[in-house]
Parts: C-alpha cells; structure tokens; sequence
C-alpha cells in the first residue's frame, strides 16, 4: 500500500469519519445531543433509587438510613404529586420517597432526592420552593431535601441564609452529596447496590479505572437479577468511566466472565426483542389478513353491485360508478338490494 493508500485508508475509516462529524457538528446539535445523553442517564439515575429506595436512602442520608428496620415502608410519591404546582422540572429530576413505619411509633418522613448532572443549574433558592410546596401538599414539614451531584462544581450554595440587618427571615439546608469527592475504595464491594452504580462517579484515587468499573459490574451481576436493570445500570456505569481502547482490552482480559456474562445478557435481551418482535408480527399480519379479507369483500361486493347496475340501466349506469367505489361495505349491501326495485341509477342512492 502506498501512503497517499494509506491516508485514504484512514480518511474513510469510521473513527475517521465520526470525528469529522463531531467537528463539523452545529453547536446547536451537539448541545440536544448531550442534553439527550444526560435525560437517558438522569433516566437511569431516577429509576435507580425508585427501584433501591432503602439502599439510597442509607448511602445519602445515613441518618435516616439508620432508622430503616424491616418493618418501614418506602413509597415514591412523585407520580401522586401535581406537576401543575411543583414544574416539570421537579417531576423529571426529583424522587420524593415516603418513609412510614405501620406500627406508628415514628412519625412518617419525606426524603427528597434530587440529582444533578450539571452543578451549575443547581438552584438552591428552586430547592427551597420545591420544599416548601411538597410540605404543603403532603402536610407535613418532616422533609430531609439531598441533593446528589455527579460532578464537581464551583461555588455550590450549602445553605440559605436570608437576613435584614440583625433579623433572620428564612434559613433552609440541604444534605449535599458530592460523590466525585468520595473516594471510590472506600464504597467498593458492599451490599448495596446503589453504592457499586454508581462507583464509577466517585474518585478513583489508589485505584486503576479498569479495576473500579471491573468491580461495580461484577457487584451489580452479583446483587441484581432482572437483567433488564444490570444492562441498564451497567450503561450508567460506563458512561461514567469512559475506558480507552486500551483499558477496554484490560477489562475484558482481566474481567472476562464479567464481560462473557453482560455479553449472554445482552444476546438474551436480544432474543426477548426478536421473541417479541415476531409476536407484534404474527398479531399484524394476522389483522392484515383481516384487512386484507375485508377490503376483498368490498371489491367483490362493488363489483357485484357494477353488474347489476349495468345489466339493469345499461350506459346510463356510467353516471354513478364512482360513488359505487366510494361506499363501504354496508352501502354496498343496501344499494345492491335497492337496484332491484329502482326505476333509474340515481333511485339505487336514494332508497334506504
């Protein structure tokens, strides 16, 4: 190969051409593809702690984390709450869980969860609004707000403190979790499974990057089932690590039945699709089929109609063949009765 072969060579290939498409990507596009990324990890976020509402609990708020026996129920309770009154944007970001014990020796508590992907839209005066309203509309002011940040950010408000002079008029906290400043050793390999997700957004300091994102998908394989949530939850933490080609052929020399196991997982995924996918078909075509069989009858029926019309008022037929084609099957089968008593083509459309 020569080198002007060899730089078209490079030229096409699909690295290549990916990155010239992300050069000559419009700022606005690139802007609502990232902004679609961030909703599916939001996404995965949210079904995260609905799904792990204990777990979550005890990993950001340890306080109340220590008052879960086995007898508290948790209950998500964002989908009970007025989109009207606390914005779509609490609805799409915030898990509000409900903590009650049903022997009724603790008061009921609401944890409200809020995560954000990007630490500049953190609005604590927002936070504040929110808390306020989801106590009026629960009725009840035991609501502990946390706030969970995937990343590092500038300046993060840790508190609200509005005063006049000497005189304070509001004042409103919130349990902060920054989790790119825990250290990931320190979280690695428990039982609880929000904490190995979400590995992979913690610090990865005296750890290598491939033994941290090789250890929260062994532990996710090892404490959930539903295959659904390990390929979900394995995608979030992924996306979080970002493994070089290099690193990528690490794991999967170091982390080959984990790697063997999220392939088998994927593969059955795959087989529910096309399971599922073969059953919408076999539904469609058999509805097709009905269809089909339908708009047969109607033509059989238009031309048994065009038969009589002729044989009965020969070319003075022709004036109404094309509302013969138009009818539905019912018509058809009123004016196929009525040509045997009307006296012109136009009567046939006008007897009921």
């Amino acid at each position: 190969m020569t080198d002007s072969d060899d730089i078209k060579a490079r030229a096409s290939s699909p690295a290549t051409r990916a990155a010239k498409a992300d050069r000559e990507e419009s700022p606005a596009r690139k802007k609502r593809r990232q902004r679609r990324k961030r909703h599916s990890h939001d996404q995965y976020f949210k079904s995260l702690i609905i799904q792990y509402p204990r777990e979550a609990i005890r990993l950001f708020d340890p306080k109340r984390g220590a008052l879960l026996d086995e007898s508290a129920v948790i209950t998500p309770i964002r989908q009970e709450l007025p989109a009207d009154r606390l914005g779509e944007r609490f609805h799409e970001l915030d898990v509000p869980l409900e903590i009650r014990w049903p022997d009724g020796r603790r008061k009921a508590i609401i944890i409200m969860i809020e995560q954000q992907t990007v630490p500049s839209r953190f609005r604590l005066k927002k936070m504040a609004i929110y808390y306020l309203l989801l106590s009026e509309l629960c009725k009840t002011d035991a609501i502990v707000p946390v706030t969970v940040f995937l990343h590092r950010g500038r300046d993060i408000p840790e508190q609200l403190d509005m005063m006049v002079d000497d005189d304070r008029f509001m004042w409103f906290r919130y349990v902060s979790v920054v989790l790119p400043d825990w250290q990931a050793i320190d979280h690695i390999d428990t039982d609880n499974v929000v904490e190995q997700v979400l590995l992979t957004t913690m610090s990865g300091k005296g750890l290598d990057r491939v033994d941290i994102v090789g250890r929260a998908i062994r532990n996710l394989i090892r404490l959930e089932k539903d295959i659904d949530n390990v390929l979900n939850f394995e995608k979030f933490i992924r996306a979080y690590a970002q493994l070089d080609a290099e690193e990528e052929r690490r794991y999967k020399e170091i982390y080959a039945q984990e790697d063997a196991h999220m392939m088998s997982v994927r593969e059955e995924l795959e087989r529910r699709g096309e399971r599922r996918g073969r059953r919408i078909g076999r539904e469609e075509g058999r509805e097709e089929g009905r269809a089909e069989g339908r708009e047969e009858g109607r033509q059989n029926a238009r031309q048994t109609l065009i038969s009589l019309l002729t044989a009965k008022f020969g070319a003075s037929a022709a004036g109404v063949l094309d509302r013969v084609e138009a009818g539905s099957q019912e018509q058809l089968a009123r004016w196929t009765l009525a040509v045997l008593t009307a006296n012109t083509p136009e009567e046939v459309f006008r007897l009921q």
